[in-house]
């Protein structure tokens, strides 16, 4: 890796967080767009995945023998944290791709096409965690003072969806096919990933959902939300997995930055 690929690497993620009034207002023009002569604007997501999480903790209050007023808050948080993670990682793949026409007529840090997609998805997780509030207060969940815990461990989501952004969107710009591919393995991941079911239920083999960093993930936003556990080798993970990210991310874009444009 050239010097001069380092520095201009650096500078692209220098320059695209200082430019935050620019994916700020970028990113709410998207929302603004995609409800255009709506009503609710955004709400409606809220509104369909609070009717989603009722009837899901409902059924599977049954199905998995627990009790609403603990697993409703629980699918709750798990179904908001899932959206907008699954957000970062599909429309990374395409981050790039979507941005096209701005790439292509105006020098800007591609950077600041991650932010504006993260952006944009914390908006809409603003709005979802309406949801959550409503649940957690009609079945008065406490979660003391590790609330305080919540806004570091949705800052480290976001911080791992930048690198994610950087990689897939490359990836994604370079082999088209990666698109289809992220989306089946997220739909996969879900299924893996303890969302919707809980971790205590598989027993004495908990150890196989370690080798999932999302199950971490899961561990330090919804335990920091509802006041559970404090999982210090969960925020192990988190911290590991936004390190080595990041150095990978960097390389990658250090590699291939000045070849984005060319792939569009």
């Amino acid at each position: 890796m050239g010097s001069e690929s380092v520095r201009k690497a650096k500078e692209d993620i220098g320059k695209s967080f200082l430019a935050y009034p620019l994916w700020m207002a970028l990113g709410w023009q998207d929302i603004k767009q995609r409800y255009r002569r709506s009503a609710l604007g955004p709400f409606w997501i809220t509104l369909s995945l609070g009717v989603t999480v009722a009837m899901m903790g409902v059924l599977y209050s049954k199905l998995f023998h627990q009790e609403i007023r603990t697993y409703l808050p629980y699918l709750a948080t798990g179904m908001v944290v899932w959206t907008m993670i699954s957000s970062f990682i599909n429309e990374s793949a395409t981050v790039f791709i979507q941005s096209e026409g701005i790439i292509k007529q105006i020098p800007m840090p591609f950077g600041i096409h991650i932010l504006r997609m993260l952006w944009r998805n914390v908006i809409i997780f603003c709005h979802n965690m309406v949801v959550v509030f409503v649940v957690m207060l009609l079945f008065k969940t406490d979660p003391g003072w590790k609330i305080l815990l919540f806004p570091l461990a949705i800052g480290l989501l976001v911080l791992n969806g930048y690198w994610v952004g950087i990689l897939l969107g490359i990836l994604g710009t370079r082999f088209r096919d990666i698109v289809q591919v992220v989306n089946s393995v997220v739909q996969i991941l879900f299924f893996l990933t303890p969302v919707m079911w809980m971790a205590s239920s598989i027993h004495h083999q908990v150890w196989i959902l370690e080798c999932n960093p999302l199950f971490h993930v899961f561990n330090i936003v919804r335990n920091g939300l509802m006041g559970g556990e404090v999982p210090l080798r969960s925020w192990g993970v988190v911290f590991l997995m936004t390190l080595v990210g990041w150095g990978v991310a960097f390389r990658m874009l250090v590699r291939y930055r000045a070849r984005i444009a060319y792939w569009l």
